[in-house]
């Protein structure tokens, strides 16, 4: 909006008009400072004072201020074109995403009706951040319909609040009996010490690999993520993936449930004990 309003008040500047202007600005400011000096020294020796219009005065003052506005706002226009076209430079197999409600949007395309999807959920639980809570909708009813090409849907999740853990155990639950979905989560110890790292969503759909990543959803809207299409790429993204997933604690896959990621969630949680969902899938740990 801002951007909007100064375009309208003044036209964009070229790199020569908005050096120009900065000199101005410099050379205004620095001739009323002598000026002013030169004034106030003469009124100290003369008998009596020489008068400076205040109109006059304001005038001059405005005048450099607005040369100094319109150097900044050159050289913010400058670094945002600039900023981009570098955005927007071709790249094989690179989207750039800016907004949350653009990648949530992007994030449904490329997850629901996909064969495979492996994703690391760093997000926040239900009932914070509408658009997410959408996705969440759309692919559990993918994950659910029968008629669904999905074989596997992976997901390694934080849960460093009782409220996300909850969350955690609803949807395991939830799906469990579809066969088709695997929870785990990460040891929270291991990823304290990396504060907010980057999310990762990888998906397998018409033959293609699709590989997002962002960092935790905004709350705010404004967010940088990037979807990665190149096949190469995306190989060597799923098998980093692999990786955390043997490490991670298992709290079901598929139909089976396990101990260890329960057993995490009691120690990080205990009062997830007291969860009606976390009491259904206890009772069908395999012993």
């Amino acid at each position: 909006m801002l951007d909007l309003c100064m375009d309208f008040l003044m036209p964009r500047l070229s790199d020569e008009s908005t050096h120009l202007a900065g000199r101005i600005s410099i050379w205004l400011a620095g001739i009323f400072a002598v000026v002013a000096l030169i004034v106030g020294v003469a009124n100290l020796l003369l008998p009596r004072p020489v008068p400076m219009p205040l109109d006059l005065v304001a005038a001059y003052l405005f005048g450099t201020l607005a040369s100094f506005i319109a150097y900044v706002y050159g050289e913010l226009s400058a670094i945002s074109e600039r900023q981009r076209r570098l955005l927007n430079q071709p790249a094989r197999g690179v989207e750039v995403f800016t907004t949350s409600e653009d990648f949530l949007r992007k994030l449904v395309e490329i997850t629901v009706g996909a064969t495979t999807v492996s994703t690391l959920n760093l997000s926040p639980p239900r009932g914070e951040h509408p658009e997410l809570d959408r996705y969440f909708e759309e692919v559990h009813r993918d994950v659910k319909n029968r008629r669904s090409p999905l074989r596997s849907f992976r997901s390694i999740a934080s849960v460093d609040t009782i409220s996300k853990s909850k969350w955690l155990v609803e949807r395991s639950c939830e799906l469990l009996q579809t066969g088709r979905v695997s929870f785990a989560i990460f040891d929270q110890d291991r990823i304290r010490p990396l504060l907010h790292p980057l999310s990762l969503h990888i998906t397998q759909k018409n033959g293609n690999l699709h590989v997002f990543i962002f960092p935790p959803v905004n709350l705010t809207g404004s967010m940088d993520s990037m979807l990665i299409t190149d096949p190469v790429l995306g190989k060597v993204m799923l098998d980093y993936y692999n990786l955390l997933w043997h490490d991670s604690l298992k709290i079901n896959e598929g139909r089976q449930v396990r101990a260890a990621g329960l057993d995490r969630l009691a120690q990080l949680n205990p009062d997830i004990e007291l969860n009606s969902f976390y009491q259904t899938l206890r009772k069908g740990v395999l012993t």
